[in-house]
């Protein structure tokens, strides 16, 4: 064999290589989690949201001011700013003693501050058609900050409202967030609002998490999920995240883990005719100092005006918060414990995050927006505190079930339940676990008349199956901390 065909016989084992790697990482992707990035999150303590979108210019266009939403129809010839200084709000950002920020690349109008190969209501289509979001991204990542791409899931102009949302509208969302996560380098966090939190937005029924999840991760394993969700688990989020309006820490008093949480420093999230500054040194002393305290970071927006420049009164009052500010001291990874982020390794519980439900779902427990939903029991997080929201929580009914897809047939070796663990652990006694097959038809059982304290491990002996199914048998409230089902893929 000459040189060039050992060359091109190399090369080509090479490419065969890389092809297969491709689909085995495609065909089992590996989920990560990883301490050190939640450590360097809570150690960034204070950030700035920058909402700026068409809502900055349909207050400028209209007398009555637009609180923080469009309707979608505005023509994108609205969007017309007369400069976007990014390296001002990076200077700001700074000499806030603030380490980084999170721009509203699309809000719940659609409209999108990058040209979008998905649609035409965007900052092409305008007459300023400058891209929004490398202009934020150059300046932030040239000063060293962190960077934060916000990114609404309801979507009024293209029709993502809560109700049946199409597979192609799901991928477009998709589409959007690859864009995101392609085109600009690495990026820190990815910030999703308008989902499942009030009652236009899209529900996680109409849109699953694991859907845009595996599309976040498949871009940037490293960046991490920030979800509007209200909810202190990890069901639909990396880190929860709340808008604390002008409340304190709203999570559970006792939840420690990493959280973010937002404020407005003037008197709107987006620029209008009266936009001045609302928040007094004390009020953000008190609200940083507090989520903080609780290893959560404190986002202050600082909504940008038409000529998108920080106003000179929000920028005084950041400075004078900044010269009074006493920043905690960092956190050590050995400053943690071992239940932040999730508690076992997700890559082997065949039903991580995959499409769940229950046969009802209880009312919220701390905010009316977070609910005890069927996926809290599939998070990656085994402990059960029910008051941390940490469990699944049906009503009370006959015969109560929880159920997940496996998605794929799976060849399943054993069955590991976690049970609540702060009170009434005995609720969770005389129950059925069934493994069903792509009918729904039970090819495997076991009931169990004992509670499990915190867990059980029911060894299946590797049967196939696609459904997991837990059942009370009588009448109560079926709540769940966690279930992880071990196995294999199915060759069938």
């Amino acid at each position: 064999m000459n040189k060039l065909n050992r060359i091109e016989t190399v090369f080509c084992f090479l490419i065969l290589a890389f092809i297969c790697g491709c689909s085995n990482n495609a065909a089992n992707p590996r989920y990560e989690l990883s301490k050190k990035a939640l450590v360097d999150f809570v150690n960034t303590r204070y950030q700035a949201y920058f909402h700026i979108n068409m809502c900055t210019f349909k207050n400028l266009n209209s007398f009555e001011k637009i609180y923080h939403r469009t309707d979608g129809n505005e023509p994108p010839t609205m969007w017309n700013p007369t400069g976007m200084d990014c390296e001002q709000w990076a200077d700001v950002v700074i000499a806030a003693r603030m380490t980084g920020g999170w721009l509203t690349t699309k809000h719940h109008g659609g409209f999108c501050l990058w040209e979008s190969k998905y649609t035409d209501y965007d900052v092409a289509s305008s007459n300023v058609k400058t891209d929004v979001v490398k202009l934020f991204v150059d300046a932030f990542r040239k000063k060293g900050l962190k960077v934060g791409l916000y990114y609404s899931i309801l979507d009024y102009h293209h029709g993502i409202v809560n109700g049946k949302v199409s597979k192609e509208e799901i991928e477009f969302l998709k589409n959007q967030i690859t864009e995101l996560l392609t085109n600009y380098g690495p990026i820190d966090y990815i910030n999703f609002d308008g989902w499942s939190t009030w009652p236009t937005t899209p529900t996680f029924d109409d849109i699953p998490y694991y859907e845009l999840f595996k599309a976040v991760k498949a871009a940037q394993p490293d960046c991490l999920i920030i979800s509007h969700v209200y909810e202190s688990n990890l069901a639909h989020t990396d880190i929860p995240f709340t808008d604390a309006g002008s409340r304190p820490y709203p999570l559970h008093p006792d939840y420690m883990r990493p959280a973010g949480s937002s404020h407005q420093s003037q008197t709107g999230w987006f620029w209008n005719k009266k936009y001045r500054v609302k928040r007094s040194v004390k009020f953000i002393l008190k609200n940083l100092n507090s989520y903080n305290s609780h290893n959560a970071v404190y986002i202050l927006n600082l909504g940008p005006g038409p000529d998108g420049r920080i106003q000179d009164d929000a920028i005084e009052r950041v400075k004078e918060a900044a010269a009074v500010w006493e920043r905690p001291d960092d956190l050590k990874l050995s400053d943690i414990g071992e239940n932040w982020g999730y508690m076992y390794d997700v890559n082997k519980n065949l039903a991580f995050l995959k499409p769940v439900t229950q046969s009802s779902t209880h009312k919220f427990i701390r905010d009316r927006r977070a609910y005890p939903r069927a996926e809290i029991a599939i998070d990656g997080v085994t402990e059960g505190n029910l008051k941390m929201e940490q469990t699944s929580y049906t009503k009370e009914e006959f015969q109560p079930w929880w159920q997940v897809d496996l998605v794929d047939l799976c060849d399943i070796d054993k069955i590991t339940i976690y049970n609540r663990t702060d009170a009434e652990m005995d609720r969770l006694s005389d129950y059925n676990v069934y493994v069903l097959d792509t009918d729904g038809k039970k090819v495997w059982s076991s009931h169990q008349t004992t509670f499990p304290n915190p867990s059980v491990t029911l060894k299946t002996g590797g049967v196939t199956g696609k459904f997991v199914k837990i059942q009370l048998a009588g009448t109560n409230y079926l709540h769940l901390a966690e279930v992880i089902v071990e196995g294999k893929r199915s060759a069938k």
